[in-house]
Parts: C-alpha cells; sequence; structure tokens
C-alpha cells in the first residue's frame, strides 16, 4: 500500500476497565489520534459481547474510557484467583477456549462485513492478550489482504510463556501462524523480543510500558496509610507492593524466608520495616503464612482505586518491584515499573536479574541497580534497608526523563499510517 492512511481499527479487550493492561491500550490510541487518524475500537466485553466506537480526538477516547468504567463488571484485578478460577484457567489453555467465544467469533464476522463495503485500507492493530484478538486479526488480514495493515501488539508471551498450560505444539505453532500474518509485531521487552526471534524468526520491535497516565496528570497526594489499613505504622519503612501477584510468578517465599531470618537474628532491625501488599496476592499471604509472617509485620489489604493506589505508592518509603521467576525474568517489564519510576520514589527490587530489561533500565534511568535472589541476599537487603533508610535504593529524579520512550510509539505509528 503506497497512500497514507487515515484510519485504525484497534481490536482489545480491556478499555473499558482500569486494569493495567489498559493503560498501554490507551496510550497506542492516543497516538495514532495524536498522528491524525480517525480510531474505531472494537473492545471485547465477557463472552458475548464487543464495543463499536468511533473516536476522533482525545475528548471522545476519555468519555468512552470514562463511561466503560463506570459500567465495568469484570474483575479489577489482571489476576484472578481461588480454585474455580485455577481449574477454568486449565481448561481454558487446553481447550483454547478464549479463540472462539461467541463475541470472538461475532467480531470476526463484523469486521468481515465492514471490509467487504468498503474500499479504502485501514490499519488494524490487535493488542494481545487475549490472543483472540490477534487471531481475528490475522483471519482479516488473510480475507482481505490488500486492504489491511496488520500490526500486533503482544503485550505479554501467549504460547512462549512459560506459567502457562496447554498443549505448547499447538499453541506455538498457531502463534507461529498468527504473528507471520502481521506486517509488524510489537511487544513489551528486548527478553520477550528474543524470544519471538530464537522460537519464529520474527522481528518485533519493542515498545516499553511507559506510564505515561502518571506522567499527563498532576502529582500524586500523599496520605494516612492507615486510612488503607489500621496497622500500618507511619513510624516503620513501609515497603509497599501494589498489584497482582500469580501463582509461581514470583520467589516470595525467599522474601518471607529473609524477613523471619531477620526477626529472629535481629529483631530490632525487623521491627523497623513493614511490607505492605495492596491487590490479589494471596500467594504471597500463603509463603508469609508458611513462615510465620503476620500483620503487623506484613499487611495485605485487597484491590483499591487506581487513585488510591496511586496515592498509596507515594506516601510509601519505598515500592517493591518482583522479578518474574525465571531465565532473565522472562523478559517481564510491568507497567508497574514505570509508576514507581514516574512517582520518583525508590525501588526495592527482589529476584532481579543481572542484564535483564528491568535491570537495564534501572541502571539507564537510575544509576544503579539491585540483583538480590534467595534468602541469603534478600537477608542482606533487608538489613541494608532496616539500617541506611531507602537512600541507596534506585529512583529516578526527573519522571520527564522517560517520555523519550513514548516517541517511539510515535514513529512506529507513523509508519503504520504511511501503508
Amino acid at each position: 500500500m503506497s497512500a497514507n492512511l487515515d484510519e485504525v481499527w484497534f481490536l482489545t479487550s480491556e478499555l473499558e476497565s482500569e486494569r493495567a493492561s489498559s493503560f498501554r491500550q490507551e496510550r497506542w490510541c492516543r497516538i495514532f489520534l495524536e498522528a491524525g487518524a480517525r480510531l474505531r475500537l472494537f473492545n471485547l466485553r465477557g463472552a458475548f459481547h464487543y464495543s463499536d466506537e468511533i473516536c476522533t480526538n482525545d475528548a471522545e477516547l476519555t468519555a468512552f474510557r470514562k463511561n466503560g468504567v463506570a459500567n465495568y463488571k469484570g474483575p479489577k484485578t489482571s489476576v484472578r484467583e481461588g480454585l474455580l478460577v485455577s481449574v477454568l484457567r486449565l481448561i481454558k489453555h487446553w481447550l483454547l477456549v478464549d479463540l472462539y467465544l461467541p463475541n470472538v467469533i461475532k467480531l470476526f464476522l463484523h469486521l468481515d462485513r465492514l471490509l467487504r463495503q468498503r474500499s479504502a485500507p485501514v490499519v488494524i492493530m490487535a493488542s494481545s492478550p487475549p490472543f483472540s484478538t490477534a487471531l481475528v486479526g490475522a483471519l482479516i488480514k488473510r480475507r482481505h489482504p490488500g486492504k489491511v495493515v496488520l500490526a500486533i501488539d503482544m503485550r505479554d508471551a501467549w504460547a512462549l510463556h512459560e506459567s502457562l498450560g496447554g498443549f505448547k505444539p499447538l499453541k506455538r505453532a498457531l502463534e507461529r501462524k498468527v504473528l507471520g500474518c502481521a506486517d509488524t509485531v510489537t511487544t513489551v521487552s528486548m527478553g520477550l523480543a528474543d524470544g519471538f526471534r530464537q522460537q519464529y524468526g520474527l522481528e518485533t520491535g519493542v515498545m516499553y510500558n511507559v506510564a505515561t497516565h502518571y506522567l499527563d496528570v498532576p502529582p500524586a497526594e500523599r496520605m494516612d496509610l492507615r486510612q488503607v489499613h489500621p496497622a500500618i505504622d507511619p513510624s516503620r519503612i513501609t515497603l509497599v507492593y501494589t498489584g497482582s501477584a500469580p501463582e509461581d510468578f514470583y520467589d516470595s517465599a525467599s522474601i518471607m524466608g529473609a524477613y523471619r531470618r531477620l526477626r529472629q537474628e535481629q529483631p530490632e532491625l525487623a521491627a523497623r520495616l513493614q511490607m505492605i501488599f495492596i491487590g490479589a496476592c494471596v500467594a504471597v499471604e500463603r509463603d508469609a503464612r508458611d513462615h510465620g509472617i503476620a500483620t503487623p509485620d506484613v499487611i495485605f489489604v485487597s484491590h483499591l482505586p487506581h487513585a488510591v493506589a496511586r496515592s498509596v505508592q507515594a506516601t510509601a518509603s519505598a515500592l517493591i518491584f518482583l522479578g518474574y521467576r525465571g531465565p532473565n525474568n522472562g523478559g517481564v517489564v510491568s507497567t508497574k515499573l514505570f509508576e514507581y519510576l514516574c512517582l520518583g520514589q525508590p525501588v526495592l527490587p527482589f529476584d532481579l536479574c543481572k542484564d535483564s530489561d528491568v535491570d537495564q533500565l534501572l541502571w539507564r534511568y537510575c544509576g544503579t541497580s539491585i540483583n538480590a535472589h534467595g534468602v541469603e541476599a534478600t537477608l542482606a537487603l533487608f538489613k541494608r534497608v532496616a539500617q541506611e533508610g531507602t537512600g541507596f535504593l534506585p529512583r529516578l529524579d526527573d519522571a520527564q526523563r522517560v517520555r523519550e520512550l513514548v516517541d517511539e510509539y510515535r514513529a512506529h505509528a507513523k509508519k503504520l499510517l504511511a501503508g
């Protein structure tokens, strides 16, 4: 296609919520609008419905997001917990249920009908997960090759994800085929890009999860953390984690084991620290219980509204970052890291691999990083925080520095719209 394109169809599932991944999708949408494109949003809702909304400016996108969040009935967190959920997740990945849900089929038929009715080509960006959006995009591309520039944004691995179940050979074959249909593929880290290259021979662009939703708003207000939980002690060094902690993703056992050792060996130092986990953290809570760590040394709070969680982050002494348990941390770079950096808060990383994406980003923007693995190294890190405070931890002094990473989104959007 030689002519410039002026319309983008965005396939996704979380734009009408405040789940963490929704902010990356919103970022792409605003970048396309900024580039002058007309935006048409197709947002899957549950198993049976999807939204079809046209946005031509930021105000319309903001209104769509606001209305969607107000009426959102789905899960608040990125990770759902419980035995039934685990069983259903296992079934989903083995039977690939999310690829043929009723609304996925209806979306494919709807897009096919729309393209048959028009002559002008469009850019389709599919944001995965769910991988069903990428599948729909690939099928539409194959059906209308001359009318579609297909971009797939892999916010996470699907078949290559070590912690997801299913029949791996089938999933990898399908992932290879679907991604091979795309004109461009982007992802969230160099680690994931390396995985796609090694497994599929696929070159992908890397767009880090810059927390523009923290950069483009007034500074977060500090708060009395006792409003969140009465056992929080402002006189202690508060180490806060906000977000989900899926089963088997993180080495929380070493964290709790190290704190138990600190309490046994130097209780006066342990008394200076207080860990606070906010969100779906059942696995961490179990590890704390198994090691005899309880309130007030560690506190667990259920999901908080986004604005409140941001104030909690801004008030904490330091913010905990959990490195994914896997080679090179599995290439995982969550939005959480950039939220922490944009707040200018000290970052306390656990189980962070040397030269992983997050390690390199901390060196790049903070001038230092920490690689503490296992009980002994974590114990030493706890001792240092208790004795010295948080001044030695990685911290970004000027949040505006990460704006340079948003330019990579802009460059990619312009390339797509150029046809």
